[in-house]
């Protein structure tokens, strides 16, 4: 159907509400805004289903939220899963508790039990819950770190984890069934009047918490550091400042100005712990009292950035590679009974450093491909053979999990590790960044890059798929001097799923990995450059980043 039939048919659909109907006639005259907003569907991609919030199918909005549970339903009913249930959470965007509510009245119209988070909770809480209550799924309201225009619907597995593609595919085709609004099922009355109805909320916190106080790795450790938290105004303040004091840590101080529930996040310019400008204001603080440790999460509260003190004392932000090599180091020099079988997990654009300390300490380490989702899956694999014992999982997009509690990243468990590795580190006279040194000096100076190119453009996806064609009918052969060898993991037989990946392997264990974005439309270039200095990496890196971007 062409996009402009498609918006006569949302102008004359009773389903929309008469104010969204008032907007599309609005735009009656405004063909390429018409066409931006009906082209397409949006698409299920990395982490689910993401986009700006707005009116037409290529937006987020009550009607697609609508849709796709509709899709989620029918795939719920048909393998005879309803009844065991879904848990929804949702965090402090705009919408999100709108959105989650929707979600609620189509699954109960088509007769599936809803466990409803009266409050926002971060989405590993959720991933803790659907096990907990055993139900068939779960779905979270969220864009995780993407600015204030945007929200997102993720749907879980009864394992915890986000569903993987070949578990998504048959929710999806459900999804492009749905031909018409009649057929979307929608609860219309008082939600807590449905007998399949449910809230939840505090019976599940307590569970949630005790089992992340049972991660500590360093009991011995002083715990009296000045730590400063932010939650970005998001889910995080909902446990993790509560977390840190119930494990002993008593200086803790919260950024008062962004632990309000803000969907503007106006105190920052895009709500991503990844940026240093998400972090100032918790940098000020830091500085005025001499913290020891800043931390911030997104609004989601899976995924946390950091700042530590360097040798000047002046604070440094490290990177999720970073985070999650020194993370690695820790566990594995702490934590009190390693496993015979332990395995940890990482994804396929994650740099080796974590990998190579894991390997030399006789850790078996395993890729996966990009999204927490795969290492859900890996975990809940372990666990149903029997077969290995997860201890680590991260990614290079700061998320990290050292437990099994959650089938996703957690950045409450993610903060506490760092608080205790923290107060580790001085009890013994020394400080991460001075840990981060000894472990370059051991392993070897790893220095990353991630350049993205966007496509704003109706034909932006299309663009990007060009790119990685044409790479592959004129491969490279060597990069700043080193001979590569390259995978592509759309064609080549790796054990993983098949993905538009492309990823070139330098003999000195640097590479280039180059995908598009699963959520946004963007081509997202990996580097990570190995050297004898850290001056060295860095400047390795930069040949490499101009001699690909040259060459594309």
């Amino acid at each position: 159907m062409d996009y402009r039939e498609v918006y006569e048919k949302w102008m004359g659909d009773s389903f929309i509400d008469k104010k969204d109907r008032e907007i599309l006639q609005s735009i009656k005259e405004d063909g390429d805004l018409i066409k931006e907003l009906f082209y397409k569907e949006l698409s299920f991609g990395t982490a689910g289903m993401r986009g700006k919030i707005g009116i037409g199918t290529n937006r987020i909005n009550k009607y697609q939220i609508a849709k796709a549970t509709q899709a989620y339903a029918n795939h719920l009913n048909e393998r005879g899963l309803g009844d065991s249930g879904i848990a929804i959470a949702y965090d402090t965007r705009h919408k999100s508790k709108e959105f989650a509510e929707i979600a609620a009245r189509v699954l109960l119209e088509n007769k599936i039990r809803v466990y409803l988070f009266k409050d926002i909770r971060p989405v590993p809480q959720l991933s803790f819950t659907v096990r907990y209550l055993n139900t068939a799924g779960g779905i979270v309201i969220t864009a995780s770190h993407n600015p204030k225009e945007y929200n997102g619907y993720k749907l879980y597995s009864d394992y915890g984890g986000q569903l993987v593609p070949d578990d998504m595919a048959p929710v999806i085709k459900a999804f492009f069934d749905i031909k018409s609004f009649d057929q979307i099922k929608i609860y219309k009355g008082n939600l807590q009047n449905h007998p399949l109805f449910s809230f939840t909320g505090k019976e599940i916190d307590e569970p949630y918490i005790q089992e992340l106080l049972k991660l500590g790795t360093c009991a011995e450790s002083e715990k009296d550091i000045k730590i400063i938290y932010s939650p970005i105004h998001g889910t995080g303040m909902t446990c993790v400042p509560e977390v840190l004091k119930r494990s002993g840590f008593i200086n803790v101080y919260i950024v008062k100005e962004q632990n309000t529930l803000d969907p503007d996040f106006s105190t920052v310019k895009v709500p991503n712990p990844e940026n240093k400008e998400a972090l100032d204001m918790s940098l000020n603080l830091a500085r005025k009292i001499d913290a020891d440790l800043v931390m911030a999460t997104d609004p989601d509260c899976d995924r946390v950035g950091i700042a530590v003190k360097d040798e000047n004392g002046k604070f440094l932000l490290l990177n999720g590679n970073q985070m999650g090599a020194l993370m690695t180091d820790y566990i594995i020099r702490h934590r009190p009974h390693m496993p015979e079988d332990a395995v940890i997990i990482q994804t396929i654009v994650t740099s080796n450093l974590g990998k190579k300390i894991a390997l030399q300490a006789g850790i078996e380490v395993m890729e996966v491909l990009t999204g927490f989702k795969y290492i859900g899956e890996k975990i809940s694999q372990f666990e149903r053979e029997q077969s290995k014992t997860f201890i680590f999982g991260y990614e290079e997009s700061y998320g990290f999990l050292s437990g099994t509690h959650a089938r996703d990243k957690d950045a409450v468990n993610a903060c506490l590790l760092l608080a205790e590795m923290a107060a580790c580190y001085k009890m013994k006279g020394k400080s991460i960044y001075e840990r981060l040194n000894e472990i370059y000096k051991q392993y070897g100076f790893y220095y990353e890059l991630l350049h993205n190119i966007r496509f704003d453009t109706v034909d932006g996806m299309d663009r990007m798929k060009n790119i990685l064609t044409k790479l592959r009918e004129n491969p490279l052969s060597e990069i700043d001097g080193e001979r590569i060898i390259i995978t592509d993991y759309l064609y080549d037989d790796t054990g993983l799923p098949r993905e538009n990946v492309l990823k070139y392997q330098l003999e000195s264990d640097s590479w280039v990995a180059i995908r598009p974005s699963g959520t946004e439309p963007k081509l997202k270039i990996y580097f990570s450059a190995v050297g004898q200095s850290r001056a060295s990496a860095e400047k390795k890196c930069e040949r490499m980043k101009n001699e690909i971007l040259s060459y594309m």
